[in-house]
């Protein structure tokens, strides 16, 4: 037999292994992605921080209108927007965590920009959902008002004053002089019914009253608005509420109004012959009753109609919507005088000053006649 012979093998070549790269690149790169984020995380934190309470921020008061319902995230972007805060959605998250089922009083606010989150929430948050309705008649005045709002616990006399006298509404129907320094609002404070909260600030109350005022002289649904009206008879707001202020205290109901309003324009338009607007109610505004004396009749002031020629610096009252209505849409007629009959239940008008003291002596007669 023949041995089997093994075949020699060929020796194991050893598997090459690709060296490795230095890993000190990608560690860099590592570290440094690192220290980026941390940085940025860091610069981010501190901006954050420095919104939430307040740190290093400038001293500066800023006005903002919450309107009704307003929710969390409306009310952050009214505040980022405006400047109070620097990051509104921040502001947002912050609120709703701390905060849960927040309300915020609707109104306008002055806030500052360095208030902090927790200031600026307690300031504007909704504590109470206690109302109160108060009906504003027409014709009141301001110091009407005032006591109205008081008598039902709305704010104080002094808090009401100084925001009637001090805050700069920027609402574009008020002129830049209105005339009258002590009541600088009078005639724009819309009577009507209104629902407050008992913890409405004042200027939240008055904002309110000249928000309404806003949309009466705005709102076309029935036809053209008020503020056309006066574009088309090239009248002021202004001048249309000093018209109608007067309307409003002289008349007896809504048809005497565009009648009286018809006198008024009547003189206006004929200045040179009827320089004096004659009305009672202006001087009554100034001396604080209604019984004029002689005295009164030459009480030396822009308000007596009897002796400064054309409109008064100012409304007298504030009217509601059928004076104002009536003080750009007149009656026409050529009546340039009137007087109130005996019981005040109406007015007797005239063309000329004959028939006028006709009818002063006639109501005179009567007035004797029923003991008045």
């Amino acid at each position: 037999m023949k041995a089997n012979k093994k075949k020699a093998s060929a020796p194991e070549q050893p598997v090459k292994r690709k060296k490795k790269r230095s890993g000190i690149s990608g560690t860099l790169r590592y570290l440094l992605t690192i220290l980026i984020v941390s940085a940025v995380l860091a610069t981010t934190g501190i901006l954050l921080s420095n919104d939430l309470f307040a740190l290093a921020k400038p001293d500066r008061d800023i006005t903002i209108t919450i309107p009704e319902d307003a929710s969390v995230g409306k009310v952050s972007k009214l505040l980022d927007k405006s400047g109070v805060v620097n990051y509104g959605s921040f502001f947002h998250l912050f609120t709703s965590i701390v905060y849960r089922d927040i309300e915020f009083r609707p109104g306008m606010w002055t806030l500052n920009s360095d208030m902090d989150y927790r200031e600026i929430v307690n300031e504007i948050r909704l504590t109470s959902k206690s109302t109160v309705t108060v009906t504003i008649p027409e014709g009141y005045t301001i110091d009407d008002i005032i006591d109205l709002l008081v008598e039902n616990g709305l704010s104080s006399e002094t808090e009401l004053k100084t925001v009637l006298q001090n805050s700069d509404f920027t609402y574009d129907f008020l002129p830049d002089d209105i005339g009258n320094e002590t009541n600088s609002l009078e005639g724009y404070l819309f009577p009507d019914t209104y629902e407050f909260y008992l913890s409405d600030s004042a200027e939240t109350i008055i904002s309110k009253m000249l928000g309404n005022f806003e949309n009466k002289i705005n709102d076309d649904s029935d036809g053209k608005s008020l503020a056309q009206l006066c574009k088309e008879k090239d009248l002021s707001v202004s001048d249309m509420v000093i018209i109608a202020s007067m309307v409003e205290k002289e008349s007896v109901d809504a048809d005497d109004m565009l009648n009286v309003s018809g006198v008024i324009w009547n003189r206006l338009d004929h200045a040179s012959e009827y320089p004096y607007l004659n009305i009672d109610a202006t001087i009554q505004y100034v001396v604080g009753h209604t019984d004029l004396t002689d005295a009164d009749m030459k009480y030396d002031s822009p308000y007596n109609t009897y002796t400064s020629k054309g409109l008064p610096p100012g409304p007298i009252c504030n009217p509601g919507y059928d004076a104002l209505l009536a003080a750009v849409q007149p009656a026409v007629h050529d009546y340039y005088y009137y007087v109130a009959n005996a019981d005040h239940t109406a007015h007797i008008y005239a063309k000329t000053q004959e028939e006028q003291t006709a009818n002063i002596a006639a109501v005179q007669k009567q007035k004797e006649a029923s003991g008045n």
